[in-house]
């Protein structure tokens, strides 16, 4: 029996990598079906809808993996504060180690497609819900009277500034300063 394809991850997995450093349009399908190293007839087998569908799945892919850094960073901390603390450190190094290149896999697609296309704006608007309402259950966890979706949207808007401001600086100066934000909130 033949072995099944890993084509269709090999196309999200590239695609994600793509769009958070050179942004959607940033990018050409030919580069993306080369770097995948897998066969172009397999693309579109995998996405009917073309670049655009691809994106789609990039976006809610990379939107998943945030999702698990939180998790993974919130699951075992003794508070907010230690739990963000290593979510930060962890979205940082990420992007220090790719040499500021690998920013926020969303926003990069986010600049370049929305509102323009309908598919894109709603898979991005899922993905930053989820975000919210993981981050937000994290801080009422811990902290069950504190309004938890208005912080969690303070430290994500604090995090996406982070991400371009630690681009242009070549700095992890932004990123501590989310945590300044976590303290002011006495989250």
């Amino acid at each position: 029996m033949p072995r099944p394809s890993d084509a269709k991850t090999r196309f999200i997995d590239t695609a994600v990598i793509l769009f958070q450093a050179h942004g959607y349009h940033g990018v050409g399908l030919s580069e993306i079906i080369e770097q995948a190293k897998a066969p172009k007839g397999s693309f579109y087998f995998h996405f009917p809808g073309g670049k655009e569908e691809l994106a789609e799945h990039a976006v809610r892919s990379a939107g998943g993996y945030l999702i698990y850094v939180l998790n993974k960073s919130f699951r075992d901390a003794p508070s907010f504060r230690a739990g963000a603390e290593l979510m930060i450190a962890r979205l940082y190094d990420s992007f220090e180690a790719s040499g500021w290149t690998l920013g926020c896999p969303i926003t990069s697609v986010l600049l370049d497609t929305t509102p323009k296309s309908e598919r894109l704006s709603l898979a991005i608007k899922d993905v930053m819900e989820s975000w919210i309402n993981c981050l937000a259950d994290q801080i009422i966890r811990f902290h069950p009277e504190a309004n938890g979706r208005a912080l969690a949207m303070k430290i994500l808007v604090s995090l996406e500034g982070a991400w371009i401001l630690a681009r242009m600086l070549r700095s992890r100066e932004p990123f501590d300063q989310v945590m300044s934000v976590i303290t002011a909130n006495e989250v």
